[in-house]
């Protein structure tokens, strides 16, 4: 019985690993830091070209050397993109940012003459894809999603902090300036102007305040609550919704790196247990105990 225990105990321990599939080893290298940094390497470059080419002198120039350079980048990223759709499988069309790569690398493969000319501007839209490549941005990027019902909240506070404050000045001062507050529509771009610092305050508010002194206290209490108050609102949902963002993702980190723990584990407690069956098994065969 304590043989075929032992024997039982010893077969985990004697087998080898299984080998790595293909997918297994292409993801693992698509996934890889020096694969990663090749990547971002290349699409920086692509950035770099696609701006010099909007320079005529130095087309004309370094064609030769910047359309052999921008073909070759295109096809290091349909290969990459190739790879990643191997060793994926279905689940890369799943992947949001999957998708977004697979849709810019398709633009760049349109030919952009003919009717199709246009698209040529689409290809800046490379540039974009630092957003899926760079983990940080991505953070950023998903954060900037998640916070998207808070903002739209917040959003709509400050349309209607704006519509009283416009109704508020068109009563109070269309008749000191009527070229600015004469009627609602007159109203909202002259206040606008003043919210956003536009030269609102020296070209309309100065000129009523000289008149009614009472109005810097107004357009003071609306450019403090409409700018400050509201954009430290938006900054505080992003932050927070970028909190988030990183506590998932340090979440999933630790229940993607729990597996291989876990069976470590396991595969120690098996060896701890084999050692002990084999020294109850010294001790039972030993010369002080009776021959069974």
């Amino acid at each position: 019985m304590t043989d075929r225990a032992t024997g039982l105990l010893d077969r985990p321990t004697s087998q080898q690993p299984p080998s790595r599939t293909h997918r297994q080893r292409v993801a693992a290298f698509v996934e890889s830091k020096g694969f990663q940094r090749l990547i971002v390497s290349l699409i920086v470059l692509n950035a770099a070209v696609l701006g010099l080419e909007t320079y005529d002198e130095v087309t004309a120039r370094w064609d030769w050397l910047l359309s052999p350079l921008n073909r070759f980048i295109i096809a290091v990223f349909v290969a990459e993109i190739a790879l990643r759709i191997f060793a994926h499988g279905r689940s890369f069309f799943r992947s949001g940012w999957g998708l977004f790569d697979l849709f810019v690398v398709t633009l760049a493969l349109i030919p952009a003459s003919g009717d199709a000319a246009v698209l040529r501007v689409l290809r800046v839209l490379r540039v974009l894809r630092l957003l899926s490549t760079v983990r940080s941005m991505r953070r950023v990027v998903g954060a900037l999603v998640t916070a998207i019902p808070g903002i739209a909240s917040i959003g709509a506070l400050l349309v209607i902090l704006y519509y009283v404050g416009i109704v508020m000045a068109t009563n109070l001062f269309s008749g000191i300036s009527p070229e600015h507050f004469g009627n609602l529509g007159q109203t909202a771009t002259s206040m606008f102007r003043i919210m956003i610092g536009d030269g609102g305050l020296g070209d309309i508010v100065e000129p009523i305040g000289r008149e009614q002194p009472a109005a810097w206290l107004f357009f003071l209490i609306f450019v403090v609550v409409t700018t400050f108050v509201v954009l430290n609102l938006f900054i505080a949902v992003t932050v927070e919704a970028l909190d988030r963002q990183r506590e998932n993702e340090s979440r999933d980190d630790d229940t993607s790196s729990s597996g291989p723990d876990r069976e470590d584990q396991l595969l120690e407690a098996i060896k701890d247990l084999q050692r002990q069956v084999s020294s109850l098994e010294r001790r039972l065969d030993g010369p002080g105990n009776p021959q069974q």
